[in-house]
């Protein structure tokens, strides 16, 4: 999936507990029983220690399962994997410190194909996320759009946990802890880039008392999908709030709508040989307007985006995005970029623009140290050394950092390693 980022308002922020104390018994018992089912008949035998196996959810148990042998039938139907993606950045200029900062994210997940064992219409997704590193943005860029994907402030959890019923080509639905930006505003050529704002806008990722349902945090969901050859349409209803209500570092689940809804709606039209996606969200509830002496405010925007191949080693994209400036400091988004492939590199270069809104201008700066934008452009190249690893190298510029007039340019480098099992 593209990485997707939610870049925080100021003096709202995200920060190991042991995984066993972060993961809730239920999502343990259900990444449990997906293998069992899956290896019922290597299993049956066990009998009453299985049965306890399940009420108790507890993680030595669960791997203990996982470790058992299991039939042919049971390990095409049960993918295990994992990843690990690190960051090297070093702000080289501007007005902050300089230095150089390492933030990585871990994954393990596992997926689940029914139709291996004759649940033709059902699959599952678990993945458990851990991420570390600093804000290296807010200390050494400070800049609102996150200069890596990777940076978050959150503790060790279940990053998405989903089902999905799919009974034909045409319908689906999913239901469970989804990632937003897996569904939503997928800015297929921008995933190569570094820089958060080429994941997901950022005036989606900043809605939200926490941010919406992306990384770091997801929040209970429920997506469904119409799609007809290349063209399709997909709903979702998400619980407004990310996390837990007392810290957003760590999972809550809830029904979703719990705490308020996040409405989305995308639909994803042909043009030609390119790809057009016109997407509009909506939070029922409203929250505090930036100016003071407003009354409460929604939060709500609209995004657009074609992408598509120029040749066939080039392929670009464009994408522009609207917010309420009323709560939101982002009123508008534009950023787009081109990418090739040449040899064994794929090449990158885009760029990220984006607009502080009048209400913003006037609450959050002295009024002459507000800039209307902040721009980011980013070069960046990447290379498969192995099945399991790429190496990138990244450039990166940013111009009006926290749109503060004042503040110098930034110019960071940067090194990117991903290693991925399997491939």
């Amino acid at each position: 999936h593209p990485v997707a980022h939610k870049r925080m308002m100021p003096n709202v922020m995200r920060r190991s507990h042991s995984i066993t104390r972060q993961i809730p018994a239920g999502l343990l018992q259900a990444c449990c029983a997906i293998y069992l089912i899956a290896a019922k008949d290597d299993l049956i035998r066990l009998g009453p220690i299985t049965m306890v196996m399940i009420r108790t959810g507890h993680l030595a148990l669960t791997l203990a399962a996982l470790a058992l042998p299991a039939s042919a039938a049971a390990q095409s139907a049960v993918k295990l994997g994992g990843s690990y993606t690190a960051d090297v950045l070093s702000a080289v200029s501007g007005d902050l410190d300089h230095g150089t900062e390492v933030v990585a994210r871990a994954d393990v997940w596992l997926d689940f194909k029914g139709p291996v064992i004759g649940l033709d219409a059902w699959s599952a997704h678990l993945d458990v996320m851990a991420v570390h590193g600093p804000d290296f943005s807010g200390r050494r860029v400070g800049a609102f759009q996150t200069v890596s994907s990777l940076e978050a402030d959150t503790l060790p959890h279940v990053y998405e946990a989903w089902a999905q019923w799919k009974p034909n080509d045409f319908l689906s639905a999913k239901a469970g802890l989804i990632d937003l930006n897996a569904e939503f505003d997928i800015q297929n050529t921008g995933s190569l880039f570094v820089n958060s704002a080429f994941g997901i806008g950022p005036e989606i990722s900043q809605s939200g008392l926490a941010g919406p349902s992306i990384f770091p945090m997801t929040s209970s969901a429920i997506v469904m999908r119409m799609q007809r050859g290349r063209k399709a349409l997909t709903l979702g209803l998400f619980d407004s709030l990310a996390g837990a209500r007392h810290d957003p570092r760590k999972l809550a689940v809830r029904f979703p709508g719990t705490t308020g809804a996040l409405l989305i709606a995308e639909a994803r039209l042909p043009v030609g040989t390119w790809l057009l996606q016109l997407g509009g969200w909506h939070h029922t509830t409203r929250f505090a307007a930036l100016d003071p002496a407003e009354t409460p405010a929604l939060s709500r925007g609209a995004y657009g985006l074609l992408e598509g191949a120029v040749t066939r080693r080039l392929n670009a994209w464009i994408r522009f995005g609207i917010a309420d400036s009323r709560a939101n400091p982002v009123a508008a988004y534009l950023g787009g970029g081109i990418v090739a492939t040449v040899g064994n590199w794929r090449l990158g270069v885009a760029a990220a623009y984006a607009r502080l809104g009048a209400a913003a201008q006037r609450t959050l700066f002295a009024p002459d140290r507000a800039a209307r934008g902040e721009t980011v452009f980013e070069l960046t190249a990447q290379r498969k050394l192995a099945s399991w690893l790429n190496i990138q190298p990244d450039l990166q510029y940013v111009i009006n950092p926290g749109w503060d007039r004042r503040a110098s340019s930034a110019f960071i480098t940067g090194l990117r390693l991903s290693f991925a099992i399997p491939d």
